[in-house]
């Protein structure tokens, strides 16, 4: 369904450790808007409804609704530009904007 890559799973087990994400899944969801894609994250309790995976030791939830949306998306934490910050990086291949990775720059998923 999604994929997390190591380096996103490390970063997002580091807010695990937060005490006010405890008993918390991260959910993943998308807005579709004018501009295009925008992805939402964040700690949330599981709903019944929600889609409940795993991907490289991280627990996520999303809204069954969303699943044709998400189905196929690497999630990553990495540097888009060399002089801009590291944060978490969304390739769907849903997104009508999405453009795949150079090969030498693709994500490890391990």
């Amino acid at each position: 369904m999604i994929t997390i890559t190591k380096k996103a799973a490390e970063e997002i087990s580091l807010s695990t450790h937060n005490p006010e994400t405890q008993g918390m899944v991260i959910r993943f969801a998308v807005d579709q808007t004018e501009e295009g894609f925008q992805y939402l994250m964040g700690f949330d309790d599981r709903h019944d409804s929600d889609i409940h995976l795993e991907s490289n030791g991280v627990e996520y939830i999303l809204a069954y609704e969303q699943k044709e949306l998400l189905e196929g998306m690497v999630v990553d934490f990495d540097q888009i530009e060399a002089d801009q910050d590291y944060s978490f990086v969304f390739m769907n291949p849903n997104d009508p904007d999405y453009t795949a990775p150079e090969e030498n720059h693709a994500p490890e998923k391990s």
